[in-house]
């Protein structure tokens, strides 16, 4: 029990903060300097690099569950406080969390290429990541990409050449690394290949955050609710432009007059799952409000979806 406690203890949760970007230097205790890898697989290249460089924070963001708990295993075993992990999308986190121009450091080894043409959209690097990283990297901080595909550190490399951001050298054959990974070495004892692309940033492009304020999001109902009023909504879908939600069912809490809806919703390609709360606030009036128990980014899509239930339990709705 007290070892999963502090396994957790290396885990950030951005949603459940107040304010966003979040103040890693705070979190920390320290100011200096900040390095972030993204997907940190079993988190050996993550601790070794800490290890190496005590006087820098690190934070490495996964979207494998697996992964964090192995990441998290090992910090605490080789008691290593100076790496702390977030539990998310990467390009998402980068440009949500990070305060601009706070990042020294961005490293991506051996990431997924996608190679398939149908996947495309799911690789990571392409202009807007670039875009992102203009924001958040200081001045001369660099992004480091490392794969053993040589077409993909070719693709990278175009999206860094053509970016006005960044300074881009060739792409490194081999590159000689003091912090290697378990899979490079591997590779490289079967005699294959590795590739490097080292972009540095020149100058800043402010981030275009989708999260602009920390307001919880709530409307008000005048009207009195009823049960087939809320389940009127089950199933009901409603976008604008690229961003959209979906009633997918709802609870009403007995002895209570309080309703939950269990919404989806999609800023282009991020989806969030949460819950809703329908509650009666005062007589005659009800009030539309996020559930607390699965806290939700306060996106363009969530604020759109509270204001739009709100109108569809109204009298004009």
């Amino acid at each position: 029990m007290n070892e999963k406690k502090f396994y957790l203890e290396r885990e950030v949760y951005p949603a459940q903060l107040d304010v966003l970007p979040v103040q890693w230097s705070e979190i920390f205790a320290r100011e200096v300097p900040l390095a972030v890898e993204i997907g940190f697989g079993n988190g050996e290249f993550l601790a070794d690099w800490a290890r190496r460089q005590p006087d820098w924070n690190f934070v490495g963001i996964e979207i494998s569950s697996e992964s964090m708990i192995r990441l998290q295993k090992l910090l605490h075993r080789e008691d290593i406080n100076n790496v702390l992990a977030v539990h998310h999308n990467a390009r998402f986190a980068l440009r949500e969390c990070w305060v601009e121009e706070s990042v020294r450091h961005v490293m991506m080894n051996f990431p997924d290429p996608w190679p398939k043409d149908r996947h495309k959209s799911r690789r990571l690097i392409d202009d807007n990541f670039a875009e992102i990283l203009a924001g958040v990297l200081m001045a001369d901080g660099c992004y480091e990409l490392v794969t053993d595909q040589d077409w993909y550190a070719a693709d990278a490399h175009d999206v860094f050449s053509r970016s006005p951001w960044f300074e881009v050298g060739g792409i490194e054959l081999n590159p000689q690394r003091p912090v290697t990974t378990k899979y490079e070495r591997k590779w490289r004892e079967m005699g294959r290949s590795s590739y490097r692309v080292l972009a540095v940033r020149k100058s800043f492009r402010p981030l275009d955050r989708w999260i602009k304020d920390n307001d919880m999001p709530h409307a008000f109902v005048e009207k009195e609710i009823q049960t087939a009023d809320v389940e009127a909504l089950y199933g009901h879908e409603y976008h604008e432009g690229e961003r959209r939600f979906v009633v997918k069912s709802g609870y009403k809490q007995l002895g209570r007059d309080m309703f939950l809806l269990r919404m989806v919703t999609k800023d282009v390609d991020y989806k969030q799952d949460f819950f809703v709360q329908i509650k009666r606030h005062e007589k005659g009036r009800w009030i539309v409000r996020l559930d607390p128990t699965i806290k939700p980014y306060r996106t363009p899509a969530v604020k759109m979806m509270v204001t739009k239930v709100a109108q569809l339990l109204s009298p004009e709705g």
